[in-house]
């Protein structure tokens, strides 16, 4: 049995002007994309694949888009050392294909992550390669599209991915934090959840989408309460992004031997919160494993009104 880290994901996903939900854009943009064959490039060495993707129904009309993201790279060994030769200079070039299984429950837009291991793909990778994939797909169709048929076209997405923090997730993250200079929220297009939180959901709704802004930002200088923080944003549930502009407890600097104090930025990918789940078999065999460990994850099983209303019109889909 093997323990893997698992995290808890907010994929907020829109299509156009109206901004459509994930969910009515799973047959004609999500699955296909993901299924294309296109990757993420990341330099000469570095791609990210996405692999065995396909529409699962987990239990009776419970529908999920399930797969693997691969990080295909070449580790370059320019040194190695022993007990008997010490430090020696080499050249190797090792292939190495670390891997994430992830899940995208569609009843509510949430998902998991977990890694594989230490160097597997990790939210913030998932996110560019997500975006990646789903954007070149859609400009790859629409310009094979004639003339004639310029209605058909995809319409561009909108796409911001979160994960789910908790108190104490965050709590840990400033910990050697001496004062949070700046709380950042940023606020982006949800997947019709603005009905699930009535101050969040508000702004997205009432004034994000009323002025037709496609982000929006509040700033609050100087919070005193470190704990009021990380409640605040526990209890966002990835419905907004934050970041924190922070100045970190002294250091002792081992050149002057003086205390210095220095300032930092905590982005919202660091603050997300890991759990961790035992496996059985190779991750990539776990989907089961895993959405048994996931029925007990509150964040994962959150539907509001809205979410029932586009869910049910999916369901409906599947039986024509």
């Amino acid at each position: 049995m093997d323990t893997k880290q698992l995290y808890v994901m907010n994929i907020n996903t829109v299509f156009g002007n109206n901004e459509e939900p994930l969910i009515q854009r799973v047959d004609d943009i999500v699955l296909p994309a993901l299924t294309s064959g296109i990757t993420k490039e990341i330099s000469d060495k570095t791609r990210y694949i996405f692999e065995d993707v396909c529409l699962n129904e987990i239990s009776d009309e419970e529908w999920v888009i399930q797969g693997i993201l691969i990080k295909d790279t070449v580790l370059d060994v320019m040194s190695e050392y022993s007990s008997n030769d010490g430090l020696q200079t080499t050249e190797k070039h090792v292939k190495s294909s670390p891997y994430s299984l992830f899940i995208i429950y569609l009843k509510n837009h949430r998902m998991v992550l977990v890694k594989n291991q230490s160097g597997s793909p990790n939210i913030k990778n998932f996110s560019v390669a997500f975006k990646h994939v789903i954007r070149n797909y859609i400009d790859n169709y629409n310009k094979l599209l004639e003339d004639g048929k310029k209605e058909r076209k995809l319409p561009s997405p909108k796409i911001s991915i979160t994960g789910i923090k908790t108190a104490q997730s965050i709590r840990e993250s400033l910990e050697n934090v001496e004062k949070i200079n700046e709380l950042v929220i940023k606020f982006y297009p949800l997947n019709a959840e603005w009905d699930y939180d009535p101050v969040f959901g508000a702004i997205d709704q009432k004034i994000r989408k009323k002025i037709q802004s496609p982000k929006g930002r509040m700033v609050f200088p100087s919070p005193q309460s470190k704990d009021g923080v990380a409640d605040m944003i526990e209890s966002t549930e990835g419905l907004v992004k934050t970041e924190m502009k922070v100045t970190y407890k002294a250091d002792s600097s081992h050149i002057s031997g003086e205390n210095t104090k220095r300032t930092g930025k905590i982005s919202d990918d660091q603050i997300s919160a890991a759990m961790t789940v035992d496996v059985t078999h190779e991750l990539n065999e776990a989907y089961d494993e895993i959405n048994n460990f996931s029925k007990d994850i509150r964040a994962l099983n959150i539907q509001t009104q809205n979410h029932i209303i586009d869910y049910n019109e999916f369901l409906a889909t599947r039986k024509k």
